[in-house]
């Protein structure tokens, strides 16, 4: 699969292809996929990041509906489009974390857009279900120091949040451990702190203080404390971690020994900080 110059000849007048990555006018097109690029290079980034994956549905769903056939049978056809976009919505979704877990911020925004699109096509433009992409986006941008960028869409995700405070203390925790990281890169400290001390507070809402999902910011915590080089506060942080995870350890090896409780499984993405 190639991008080959549009055909000015054959565009459809008044339409305007924009570049999947970056939203710029497009220049190119993929050669079988209905997708556009300004450069080649967004066109790579987007066939490694996710569009290998999803090529084949994409040029499904955007196939021009059939006007024929009875009610029901588009119906029919609508359920299954639907269906199509859910699966490529959690596909788009884990192929974004598993590049985030990875530190490939470039491959991991493709997916991370590619799900934003299909949450809003199947749950529309103000529901709580597009906040997970733009999480996903923000945290890309933060690790390409793209800091304006990722600022948006947390912003984006913050304001979606308030609209649905059934929202949830998980997404909460996640939005506010992604504005601790976005105010410490900006030397913003005290504001790192409170938003990291707020992560804390909705994690051990959802899972106890002591969880290791409370662990990252009791860590970017002890980070910011150590940039103060304020050494006693940066211990006890980082002590607390170590705490945890080795509880989590050894909570996890002895069931794996058959002698305690089997420990709640995580997934990598939860762990990689």
């Amino acid at each position: 699969m190639t991008a080959v110059a549009i055909s000015q000849l054959s565009r459809p007048k008044g339409v305007r292809y924009e570049c999947e990555i970056c939203g710029k006018p497009a220049t190119l097109q993929c050669s079988d996929c209905p997708t556009y690029y300004c450069t080649h290079e967004h066109f790579d980034i987007d066939w490694r990041g996710i569009r290998h994956l999803i090529a084949a549905d994409v040029v499904v769903l955007r196939e021009r509906p059939k006007l024929i056939g009875s009610e029901e049978e588009r119906e029919r056809r609508n359920e299954e489009l639907r269906a199509i976009r859910k699966e490529l919505l959690d596909l788009c979704t884990e192929q974004s974390q598993k590049f985030l877990v990875q530190g490939k911020y470039e491959l991991a925004v493709p997916g991370a857009l590619q799900s934003l699109k299909f949450a809003i096509e199947i749950y529309g433009g103000e529901a709580k279900e597009l906040v997970p992409s733009y999480l996903l986006l923000a945290e890309a941008n933060l690790g390409l120091r793209r800091l304006k960028i990722a600022e948006e869409f947390l912003s984006l995700a913050n304001w979606n949040i308030l609209k649905h405070p059934q929202a949830g203390s998980t997404m909460m925790s996640a939005l506010q451990r992604n504005f601790g990281r976005l105010y410490a890169a900006q030397q913003r400290y005290t504001e790192a702190l409170q938003a990291f001390a707020t992560d804390i507070y909705y994690s051990s809402r959802e899972y106890g203080p002591e969880n290791v999902r409370s662990a990252p910011s009791y860590f970017h915590m002890g980070r910011v404390f150590q940039s103060h080089k304020k050494a006693d506060r940066t211990a006890a942080f980082y002590q607390k971690v170590v705490e945890i995870y080795a509880s989590f350890l050894q909570s996890w090896l002895q069931a794996d020994q058959g002698v305690g409780e089997a420990t709640m499984e995580i997934s990598a993405v939860e762990v990689e900080e």
